[in-house]
């Protein structure tokens, strides 16, 4: 493992980029040709860099090289902020980065080619804006405890591929067979760490989540399971008793360098599904029951040949649109013959309803056989280089809903709190009668970090925080929460609808899903009907009208029979504008992917004459005409002709 290194300095030549770290690689230093973008590695003084660099910058960390039309651009860490550590391991959160253009000054880019540029620059830089990267210098994040004690390579050589968000990033470097100090390995997702003392031990209590980036996304544009099995929204939960931390309780030789690890996995239901936005609150619920036999299995063993044992825990409900879901689920489940797969299904709107969420209790009694089975991973004090291994965890809980955001947090942390107990009561920090409750910070504490992480994954995925973390907060659902939820639900269907493809966009960009090439046309030609210019600016002409009418009310009064009557008049337009948007202008008015293909997109749909009004049309042409108005929205979205479950 290498030596922590604290900064980079990156150096610009007339035709090479260097990079040297501070520590961990000797006299090495990679360079870029700012030609081809090659990326090669050298050591020792040369003529090449005999000479003063045109500029030099300090970086905490390099993410990686992308090429853009324009040439590569390094992306870099400007910012960080120590957030904890494991063991001896400090934890860095980005918060802050830089892109730099690699390619020499006298290549440029023209005309449209340099909109391009910009908006490509643009989505990278949303993409990274977010404070969920964390990395550390002498630590493998991308991997749990457990897995870590299995590998014996650097630690970027040894990378879970799943985890290693910046893996596209630094592709260029790992190729170029590059010192490990230059690669860092980063997650995206959660990282927090707090120190707990109880009856005189101390000890860190660190959560991590791991979002996969195999088949990564936005909440109605990423869904289901892809070909090879991977899942959208997969992320995989840690939760850490650490001992071995400096801060640690060293008083007692029976905590001396103990750490227990706890894990725990959500991800989409895999099968092939997909939700389509159509500016109604519930998209229209697609479901490939035949295609989704192959890609369930690879996904259920790939996580049997990683966790040993898997329980997947079903959290949809039972009724309604989600029942398609479960019972495809479930039909798929029992044709699966593996002993080491087990299934479940817990209608947890059904049980927890009215606010009886104590009820999830049920569920939790259910899975305890599970967890006294499964285990979990623990060491003891190091003998040697690594530390010495008591225990392993033998199973894995897989908890999905639809989004696998709010139910499924909400299940999680309540698993973890049951394990924690456990751990604590088998190293003696805890009697056989102790429970979290009997300690109110500790309870306190746990209940924030969950709904922290609950936030940051629902964030990550829909945009907004997480619904139901009053109950993950404290332990009870409030009508103030349920209002908190509401705002959120209205943000997301805005969200969902309207601004959505574009941070798919982003996130495409920055995982490689789509690569930029000089000779491609441009993906951002944006084709508006005459019928969508017109509609659009109706719509903007209405919510002008309406501004206008709250400022300066006709009459003077805003609750007066003129501005009441003037306002319901551009409300009815604007209605009118809706309610055809969503018939027929879906696929130009709302937000899409555009950089990587996405097959429920509908036609754009070209009138021969001039505006149409479906309402106005139903209401006024015979029974015929309105037969032939109805327009067949899962025919134009849905690219298949197989029979759907």
């Amino acid at each position: 493992m290498v030596t922590a290194q604290q900064s980079y300095k990156i150096s610009f030549y007339p035709a090479t980029v260097t990079i040297e770290a501070s520590r961990g690689a000797g006299d090495e230093r990679l360079s870029i040709d700012r030609v081809s973008g090659k990326v090669s590695a050298s050591s020792g003084k040369t003529a090449a860099f005999a000479a003063a660099p045109q500029r030099t910058i300090t970086a905490h960390g390099v993410m990686g090289l992308i090429n853009l039309q324009r040439g590569p651009y390094l992306v870099l860490v400007s910012r960080r902020e120590a957030v904890g550590s494991i063991g001896s391991s400090t934890v860095y959160r980005v918060t802050e980065t830089q892109i730099v253009k690699v390619a020499s000054d006298n290549r440029v880019v023209e005309g449209f080619d340099a909109l391009d540029e910009a908006t490509y620059r643009r989505l990278l830089e949303n993409a990274l804006a977010v404070d969920s990267f964390y990395y550390s210098y002498d630590m493998d994040l991308t991997n749990s405890l457990e897995r870590q004690q299995q590998k014996s390579a650097a630690f970027y050589k040894s990378a879970n591929d799943e985890f290693f968000f910046n893996k596209y990033l630094a592709e260029p470097f790992i190729a170029a067979e590059v010192a490990s100090a230059f690669v860092l390995p980063m997650i995206h997702g959660f990282f927090e760490c707090r120190q707990v003392m109880i009856r005189g031990a101390a000890f860190n209590y660190v959560l991590v989540t791991r979002r996969g980036r195999n088949r990564q996304g936005t909440r109605y544009f990423s869904r289901g399971a892809d070909p090879e099995g991977n899942v959208s929204n997969f992320a995989e939960t840690e939760q850490i008793v650490d001992f071995a931390a400096p801060s640690a309780s060293v008083s007692d030789e029976r905590f001396a360098g103990v750490q227990m690890s706890y894990v725990q996995l959500r991800g989409s239901i895999p099968i092939v599904w997909a939700q389509v936005v159509n500016m109604r609150y519930v998209p229209i619920l697609k479901i490939d029951l035949d295609n989704s036999r192959d890609r369930f299995e690879r996904h259920m063993s790939q996580l049997i040949a990683q966790y040993n044992e898997v329980v997947a825990v079903n959290l949809v409900n039972k009724v309604s649109l989600e029942k398609r879901m479960g019972d495809a689920f479930a039909e798929l489940s029992a044709q699966y013959k593996n002993p080491l797969y087990h299934y479940t299904h817990f209608d947890f709107h059904k049980e927890c309803s009215k606010m009886r969420w104590d009820r999830i209790s049920k569920l939790i009694e259910e899975l305890t056989q599970f967890n006294h089975r499964f285990g979990y991973f623990k060491t003891g004090k190091a003998q040697g280089e690594k530390p010495a291994v008591q225990q392993l965890q033998t199973g894995v809980i897989r908890t999905n809903c639809m989004d696998c955001l709010d139910r499924t947090n909400v299940v999680q942390s309540e698993l973890a709190r049951v394990l924690l107990v456990q751990q604590l009561r088998d190293i003696g920090v805890f009697s056989s009668t102790d429970t979290v409750a009997q300690f109110p910070a500790l309870r306190s504490m746990l209940n924030n970090v969950w709904a922290d992480n609950a936030d940051a994954v629902s964030c990550a995925y829909s945009g907004t925080g997480a619904l139901k973390t009053d109950f993950t907060r404290t332990g009870k659902r409030s009508y103030l929460g349920a209002l908190q939820d509401g705002r959120n639900s209205i943000e997301r269907y805005i969200r969902g609808n309207f601004f959505d493809g574009e941070r798919q966009d982003a996130i495409d960009l920055l995982l490689g899903k789509f690569k930029v090439r000089s000779d491609q046309p441009s993906p951002f030609t944006v084709e508006h009907t005459q019928e969508g210019r017109a509609l659009m600016g109706t719509m903007y002409v209405c919510l002008f009208m309406l501004v206008y009418a709250l400022f300066y009310p006709r009459g003077g009064h805003w609750f007066g029979a003129s501005n009441v009557a003037f306002c319901l008049c551009w409300v009815f337009v604007l209605a009118l504008v809706f309610v055809t948007v969503r018939s027929s202008h879906t696929a130009e008015m709302l937000s899409w992917p555009r950089l990587s293909y996405y097959p429920y997109r509908p036609a754009i749909s070209h009138a021969n004459a001039s505006l149409k009004l479906p309402l106005f049309d139903r209401l006024l042409s015979n029974a015929d005409a309105k037969t032939s108005l109805r327009s067949d929205d899962i025919k134009k979205a849905w690219p298949t002709d197989k029979k759907l479950a």
